[in-house]
């Protein structure tokens, strides 16, 4: 089959292999803006209309699979099977370079077995379960592939309609051993079917726990359990083959060696009757793992599960089995218990904070990755494991629960989102014009938001309009309103206040009623609070004083302070609003240390191929930018401090050494070059009662800002025109949604020059960036729905076109004006070959590599990235900082808290 261009609204981009069921393709949705895996059925199949539409009922079966171990169905189109796309190795490439060690392939084989009971539970069986249909995600997570598609394939020809009671049908077998030479001849791969299966006759959940026991033992001993040259040699060693196992490491547990038994007894009825059994005999196996001396190093290539991180965990055992007898029943005098979960092995917690849920059992986080891609994680604390919930690509900022701990909300892409932390698809509740600084879920189904640049915001947990909750009085110096907190009652709530002035901002009581609010505590990052324990009439207000955490007693009837603040823990991290740390309603508390937050991202060169070439100064907390100088030997960024100030740095290009710009106590972003490089214009808070403006300086930091434009709107500098005549910002209009304005700037003094609106509509307008000659400026907009890059004429007019064709923002053109680049959707980094004369004209975009952008401001009014002026280097605000000499500090989670607080 030649490479098709489309099929539907999929776009194919590359082959990824093919079977006896067809050939699997690599494709963009471009509706959505996910890359999919499509399944093109062979023709012998799709050519039968009546074997199609009873394939179709059938996947609709498979599609309710909703598991975090089974790759997902997404649907039907014509005669293709629309795929969830799984990265990472398949576990036969992962035995093809050695045995997995115990330690790592019984976690393997927990979540294979977990998959498959939920498959066996709607009355699904797999019934080619081998090592070519698992794969390990680079976050640890085991997927099962083609999940029920030889049992759909097989009941969409035969007339058996269920899965017990099919026949297997030789005809219409989807797969083939490596071996085979013809499509269509066993039902199943010959070396992990059962042998009833390889007996033609009809098979039940208890064939897949065959095939389960085949691929445990191949796992860990690196070599096939039935083999031979021809099919018809391998089907006769699963027929009458002796299962020898004493292939098996030394230090395979005897359970696991009676479970293996028990999975491969070829009399059904003496065969181990439920998966959830091999389930729990593993957990059992990795209870008892403790004890177990640590084997070799593991081969490179192992990268889901090391042993030294088990082992890691694994002292916390006794903890946790503490922790669990706290969770089943409440002791009448709780003592004070501590243990410390590390981060997933390969990432790192980075900055966005973790959230317990309100019945204590479990913990949510965002990490990232080596590849600087983050994902929400969720950790049982009764468990070693924890797991990545796949859908949640790119999340960020402060996850928060739903108040039956059974949902999580997350940020993603301009988006809330929420998802069930059993696993699932993710489902969008609302989009917001600005990133999001904390959530909080009500008993009543509300979700209410902070955003940086403006109030409070509410949905309903069913998904819909946010609508605004609270609103920044700028006479007073009100720069945003984060992270809020419901209270028990479902009606009141916390946010923190952040003004101008450090000593005006605290922690807010308000009521979803009514305007009126009061300031419970001066403090300058977000709060949290847990109702009272057992026998007290107090709760306590959480919050960061200093690095410290400290609680504060409150009288749970009236919200009135009952007491002094008394200290928890001391060098909390933070950043920006936020403090890591959470609690739940029972009497768990969960923190990480770290100073001020520690290093989020990192300043990185990549070349075109992604290769990294190398990091520009230290590691920090850097916000917006990177923006080289058009010379290119200096960078300017800004970057937050402990305290949540955000100031402008500037570093040499060649030696990355950083030297503070500017040094006052407020939010200072944005920074943009002057076209001949001997100024700086930068977004700054410092205004009258914090009010946003733009000021300049000189570029060698001589000399004070020079306000050049004060707002009552937030503006964000994003370019100077090439001529020095401009300056082009975005702007948040009075809807909230970002507009694009100029103002002229010959001179450098544009206070008596008035601000025209370049781009003014219902649409977020923003990142703007003027073209080399001057006579185009690109930006995003969200006019279609979805961001996109566009190019429009300057002055506005003359000829707009689209530049993006699966979404895309912050758009930078190569220095001569014949590329422009732009991060997609999907975080890569996109080149685009441009004409600006005699007319425009555009490529097709061409995906140069993942940015591993840092969280922030991928779809705000800002940038994260910069382009050297020959297009072959980038400057990349990236999350790709962490290795294993720079492990974050792990989260420290105590149990009865309270049992600390005497008063």
């Amino acid at each position: 089959m030649s490479l098709p261009t489309s099929i539907a609204h999929y776009r194919i981009t590359a082959k990824l292999g093919e079977g006896g069921m067809g050939e699997v393709w690599r494709a963009t949705d471009t509706k959505l803006g996910r890359e999919v895996a499509i399944k093109v059925l062979p023709d012998r199949f799709a050519a039968d209309p009546d074997r199609m539409a009873r394939f179709r009922r059938e996947a609709q079966v498979l599609a309710s699979l909703n598991h975090p171990n089974i790759a997902a169905i997404y649907g039907v189109e014509e005669r293709t099977i629309v795929m969830e796309l799984v990265p990472g190795d398949t576990l036969a490439e992962l035995v093809a370079r050695g045995p997995v060690p115990v330690a790592e392939a019984l976690p393997m084989a927990r979540q294979i077995a977990e998959a498959l009971e939920a498959a066996h539970e709607k009355g699904i069986v797999h019934r080619d379960l081998k090592p070519a249909n698992v794969k390990v995600t680079p976050a640890g997570v085991i997927k099962v592939l083609d999940f029920g598609l030889a049992m759909a394939v097989s009941t969409a020809g035969s007339t058996a309609g269920g899965p017990a009671g099919a026949q297997a049908d030789l005809n219409t077998s989807p797969t083939l051993t490596v071996r085979a030479t013809q499509a269509g001849m066993i039902m199943g791969t010959a070396a992990y079917m059962s042998p009833e299966q390889a007996r033609g006759m009809a098979v039940d959940k208890r064939s897949d726990i065959w095939s389960f026991g085949v691929v445990l033992y191949e796992l860990l001993t690196a070599r096939p359990m039935f083999a031979g040259d021809t099919i018809s040699d391998t089907l006769a060693a699963v027929l009458r083959a002796d299962i020898d196992l004493s292939a098996l490491p030394p230090e395979t547990p005897p359970s696991i060696r009676r479970l293996l038994r028990r999975c491969l007894e070829r009399d059904r009825k003496r065969r181990l009757p439920d998966i959830g059994v091999a389930r729990l005999e593993i957990d059992e196996a990795l209870g008892g793992a403790v004890e177990s001396p640590a084997p070799a190093a593991a081969p490179q290539a192992h990268v889901a599960f090391r042993w030294w991180n088990a082992a890691l965990a694994l002292v916390a055992l006794a903890g946790f089995a503490v922790a669990v007898v706290h969770f089943r029943e409440t002791p009448p005098q709780p003592a004070l218990m501590r243990f410390q979960i590390p981060a997933p092995e390969k990432t790192s917690f980075g900055s966005t904070g973790m959230a317990l849920s309100p019945d204590g059992r479990q913990l949510a986080f965002i990490a990232s990755g080596v590849d600087g891609r983050a994902m929400l994680w969720v950790r049982p604390l009764d468990s070693v494991v924890a797991r990545a919930l796949p859908g949640t690509e790119g999340a960020g900022w402060l996850p928060f629960w739903s108040p039956d701990s059974r949902f999580i909300g997350f940020l993603v892409q301009g988006k809330v989102k929420r998802i069930e932390a059993a696993g699932g698809p993710p489902l969008t509740l609302c989009e917001v014009p600005d990133f999001v600084i904390g959530g909080s879920w009500s008993r009543d189904g509300v979700i209410i938001f902070g955003t940086p640049n403006g109030g409070l915001f509410r949905v309903s947990q069913a998904g819909g309009a946010a609508t605004r909750l609270t609103s920044l009085d700028q006479a007073h110096g009100e720069l945003g309103h984060l992270r809020p907190w419901f209270l028990p009652d479902g009606r009141h709530f916390l946010y923190l206040l952040r003004t101008g002035n450090p000593e005006t901002s605290g922690i807010y009581l308000a009521t979803l009623d009514g305007p009126g609010r009061k300031r419970l505590a001066v403090a300058n990052q977000a709060g949290a609070y847990a109702p009272p324990a057992a026998g007290s009439q107090n709760g306590h207000l959480l919050f960061l004083r200093e690095g410290t955490l400290m609680a504060l007693p409150l009288d749970a009837s009236r919200f009135e302070p009952a007491g002094e603040a008394f200290p928890l823990a001391e060098q909390v991290g933070s950043w920006l609003a936020m403090g890591f740390f959470s609690v739940s309603a029972n009497g768990v508390l969960a923190y990480r240390n770290g100073g001020g937050g520690g290093a989020s991202s990192q300043l990185v060169w990549f070349d075109r191929q992604g290769k990294s070439l190398g990091a520009l100064g230290p590691p920090g907390v850097y916000g917006t930018g990177p923006a080289l100088s058009p010379d290119g030997s200096r960078a300017a960024v800004d970057q937050v401090d402990s305290a949540g100030n955000r100031n402008v740095w500037v570093l040499d290009a060649a030696r990355g050494v950083p030297a503070p710009f500017t040094f006052d106590a407020v939010q200072d972003f944005s920074p943009v070059w002057s076209p001949d490089g001997t100024r700086l214009v930068l977004g700054s808070m410092r205004g009258t009662a914090g009010a946003d403006g733009i000021y300049q300086k000189d570029s060698r930091g001589a000399g004070k800002e020079e306000l050049l434009l004060q707002s009552g709107m937030a503006v964000f500098p994003n370019d100077w025109s090439p001529d020095g005549r401009y300056l082009l910002y975005s702007a948040a209009g009075p809807k909230g949604r970002f507009e694009l304005w100029v103002v002229p700037a010959a001179g450098g003094t544009p206070l008596d020059s008035k601000p025209v609106p370049y781009l003014q509509g219902p649409y977020n307008e923003q990142q703007g960036q003027f073209s080399p000659d001057g006579q185009w400026i690109a930006y995003s907009s969200d006019e279609t729905g979805s961001y996109q890059v566009y190019v429009q004429s300057f002055p506005a007019g003359a000829g707009k076109f689209q530049v993006s064709t699966a979404g895309g923002v912050q758009p930078r053109w190569r220095r001569e004006g014949k590329e422009i680049f732009y991060i997609g959707i999907d975080g890569r980094l996109t080149a685009v070959s441009v004409k600006t004369a005699p007319r425009f004209e555009t490529g097709a975009p061409l995906a140069l590599f993942d940015a591993q952008l840092a969280v922030v401001g991928r779809v705000g009014p800002y940038f994260n990235y910069d382009v050297a002026a020959d297009g072959k280097r980038f400057l990349v605000n990236s999350n790709a900082i962490y290795s294993a000499a720079s492990a974050p500090t792990p989260i420290t989670v105590i149990v009865n808290w309270q049992a600390a607080a005497k008063r």
